[in-house]
């Protein structure tokens, strides 16, 4: 089984997963490039866009059409898993089903900067859907009130996703409400206690994968759809074929050149 994932997940999480190939984060080709490897089940959990064409809808479909299971969660994937669940792509986590629900449309939600591979993919800035899940825990903790953590939810959520931080947003809400001692306890509070939603998610996507069966024909859920073999799906999987859509392919140094511009995930 192959899983595309990157800032989502950290290199001690991917441990005890020995049947399952981690890819750097997915961009446009990589999911038909695994499919030609016929792996039982392909995760979606990162993957790159602004500055590298992200996944395809149509290359997820492919995959599924050749009865690979396909799975979605916590950032990228859980973006594709809504809007291909009615064709099969199985969502996992509280992210892919607020975004199915409706719940969340925005791409910033998910949104984050990062460093190289090299880094671990460290995360420079804070996904919104991890500040809206801290500040759910610190209400129901009663570390702050409801309308506290609305105040903070929404301040976050006018924040560009790319400059987006714990330090920022508190500091963004300390200047329109100084001197609240709710807001300071807040503060020390996330420093053990912030929740990182795409991680467990992410997690829980890794768990389905080691547990589930994908071995037999019947546990892939193929919906019947016809995949459309159009002149512009061709050109796209003769060009992935022949320059590689894989950072281990012919176009390592374009990769690199991007990559180490930091990405944006989602």
């Amino acid at each position: 089984m192959i899983v595309f994932a990157g800032p989502s997940l950290a290199r001690a999480d991917l441990s005890g997963h020995a049947n399952v190939t981690v890819r750097p984060p997915a961009k446009q080709g990589d999911v038909y490039l695994a499919s030609l490897d016929r792996p039982r089940a392909i995760g979606i959990i990162d993957g790159y866009f602004e500055g590298v064409p992200s996944v395809w809808h149509k290359e997820i479909l492919w995959a599924l059409s050749q009865g690979i299971a396909v799975l979605g969660a916590a950032s990228m994937g859980a973006l594709r898993a809504a809007e291909l669940d009615s064709f099969g792509m199985i969502g996992i986590g509280s992210i892919y089903q607020a975004f199915s629900d409706g719940e969340l449309e925005d791409d910033d939600e998910v949104a984050l900067l990062h460093g190289p591979e090299e880094t671990g993919y460290v995360a420079l800035s804070e996904a919104m859907v991890n500040v809206r899940a801290t500040c759910a825990s610190a209400s129901a903790a009663g570390i702050v009130t409801d309308r506290q953590s609305l105040q903070i939810v929404d301040t976050a959520k006018s924040i560009y996703y790319k400059d987006r931080t714990w330090a920022g947003v508190l500091a963004a809400v300390a200047a329109v409400v100084p001197g609240d001692n709710r807001y300071s306890q807040f503060a020390g509070w996330i420093e053990q206690n912030r929740v990182d939603q795409k991680r467990l998610d992410a997690m829980a996507l890794m768990d389905r994968l080691q547990n589930a069966d994908f071995s037999t024909a019947d546990a892939v859920d193929v919906r019947d759809f016809h995949f459309e073999n159009t002149d512009l799906w061709q050109r796209n999987i003769v060009s992935w074929r022949q320059n590689g859509a894989s950072p281990n392919s012919d176009d390592e140094l374009a990769y690199r050149l991007v990559r180490d511009e930091r990405l944006y995930l989602r």
